[in-house]
């Protein structure tokens, strides 16, 4: 995911997309000749992996209840900080759905959606539609709400109220004054964090969530897992494989970031795959029937108009959700923000990006606003999700700001960014991480390198704007053994998503049979 403001960077799943949208048919048709050969994968790493001890002795009864629908949910508690296991316990959220072919049932295959910050709960519940049939039947399906996400004690750094007034803070803060206010901002953000959450805030990061993760195969039975990770649920996946090798069956990583390079680097990436995103959707629109927005005018011309219109001031607007009406304004940093929750997906953010400009361009940002919201996590009658914050302290907590840059320098790094990148590059330069918590001892994620399982396969997406191609080169590096599947498209993440039956029977053949795709395999959508 990432946020309009500083509060944020670094990618997860468009979750409101990926719910809204039609489940694709449960019997898959065959996969189009789409296959060819692509750059060959890096070079597996040779790097060493420490050794990780095993978890402490922990309480694994997990009271199941039904929630509907052929779930189960339940309750995992697990220690704050694994360390002190006598201390301070949470309870973790847990769903599963059990194999529909028992009699053929390999084992459990865990999911995580990423972020940081989304619930995994909600999200398999939502998306289970869209898993090939031979999945649902071979596994049970199975995720969690990390620590410090949804209903496992999500965290809680600011009133809802603080979190509306992100919305004025300019989206790109050029100037000494723009940038004082981007900057105080999140530093009382980063103080509402330190004084609510205090040494809890430093143990949600990805360490211990890849310790909570074992303690549910555990509590589960199972003599190992198959997981499945999306965006920054890749990044959990290597490190629980880095922890716990030989825990590992089998495992999928799609859309991996590339989370050990610099951070100015990874900013410049990720701004430069939105951007390069935002260009070829106003390319399409510039030539497709299928973009609303083409039918009231040219399409470029209409978007700077709307873009200079809510840099200018806030757009009066409102729309209405579950029976409620939400009247409020569309500023320059939500409306970036409704145009950057839509690039994710080409196939279905795409045609929606188009009519909510249509819209706006007519005078009715509604819409906008409405998209702005969702991808927020603002819910209509004022109340706020754990998304944003709970994402915005694990992302700091693995990734901490090792030494703050003076306003100067900052200024000069947006100035730059903005200057390659418009026209909302200069965003991603804005530090996010000064004053927030540090990770605790034990939760300090630092380098990953993978060794010990068996291949992994990884899978990327030549036009991902969230997490760009190079990042799935950077951690076939990291494991040894891995593989590289490519998805030629303009999304984010690949696999059960309804766009590429040849990305999913090669994953399917991996998951069931552990037969890993041939080297260079790169997949087409349709």
């Amino acid at each position: 995911m990432r946020a309009p403001r500083a509060l944020l960077v670094a990618a997860l799943v468009a979750a409101t997309l990926v719910a809204a949208a039609p489940a694709p048919a449960a019997t898959k048709a065959p996969a189009p000749a789409t296959t060819r050969a692509s750059t060959p994968a890096a070079k597996p790493a040779a790097t060493k992996a420490p050794a990780w001890p095993p978890l402490p002795p922990f309480d694994t009864a997990i009271a199941w209840s039904d929630c509907g629908d052929g779930w189960q949910c339940g309750t995992l508690n697990v220690p704050v900080d694994w360390a002190d296991p006598g201390g301070e316990a949470l309870g973790l959220a847990l769903t599963r759905h059990p194999a529909t072919s028992p009699d053929q049932r390999i084992g459990i295959l865990v999911e995580n959606p990423g972020g940081p910050g989304f619930g995994g709960v909600a999200f398999l519940q939502n998306t289970y539609g869209r898993l090939p049939d031979v999945v649902k039947g071979r596994f049970d399906l199975v995720s969690w709400d990390p620590r410090g996400t949804g209903n496992s004690r999500p965290v809680d750094c600011v009133d809802d109220a603080f979190l509306d007034l992100g919305a004025n803070v300019a989206a790109v803060p050029d100037t000494a004054e723009t940038l004082a206010v981007a900057r105080q901002y999140s530093r009382a953000f980063a103080r509402g964090c330190v004084q609510r959450e205090g040494a809890y805030a430093g143990e949600v990061g990805t360490r211990n969530s890849a310790r909570d993760l074992e303690a549910i195969r555990i509590a589960l039975g199972e003599p190992s897992i198959t997981y499945l990770g999306y965006s920054y649920g890749t990044v959990l996946g290597m490190a629980y494989a880095q922890m716990f090798p030989t825990a590992v069956r089998a495992m999928v990583l799609d859309g991996p970031p590339d989370y050990w390079t610099s951070d100015l680097d990874y900013a410049h990436t990720q701004a430069e795959g939105f951007m390069k995103a935002l260009d070829a959707f106003l390319t399409w629109c510039t030539g497709s029937s299928s973009c609303a927005l083409r039918a009231v005018g040219d399409p470029r011309e209409l978007f700077q108009q709307l873009l200079d219109r809510a840099n200018a001031g806030p757009i009066p607007t409102q729309y209405t959700a579950n029976g409620q009406t939400r009247t409020g304004a569309l500023t320059g940093t939500l409306f970036e923000t409704a145009v950057i929750s839509t690039l994710y997906d080409e196939s279905r953010g795409w045609p929606l990006l188009g009519r909510a400009l249509q819209s706006g361009a007519q005078g009715d940002a509604g819409l906008l606003l409405a998209l702005a919201d969702s991808y927020m996590g603002r819910n209509v009658d004022g109340t706020w999700t754990s998304v944003l914050q709970a994402n915005a302290v694990i992302d700091c907590v693995d990734r901490p700001d090792p030494k703050p840059r003076s306003a100067a320098r900052e200024l000069a790094d947006v100035a730059r960014f903005q200057s390659e990148l418009p026209p909302w590059g200069g965003a991603w330069a804005v530090s996010s991480c000064a004053g927030m918590p540090k990770p605790a001892k034990g939760d300090k994620l630092g380098d990953v390198h993978v060794t010990g399982t068996p291949p992994v396969l990884v899978v990327g997406t030549t036009g991902d704007p969230a997490t760009p191609y190079s990042g799935a080169y950077a951690v076939v590096s990291r494991i040894a053994g891995s593989g590289l599947l490519t998805f030629e498209s303009t999304e984010h993440t690949a696999y059960a998503s309804g766009r590429s039956p040849c990305i999913d029977d090669a994953v399917d053949a991996y998951l069931v049979d552990g037969v890993m795709p041939a080297p260079g395999t790169s997949c087409l959508r349709g």
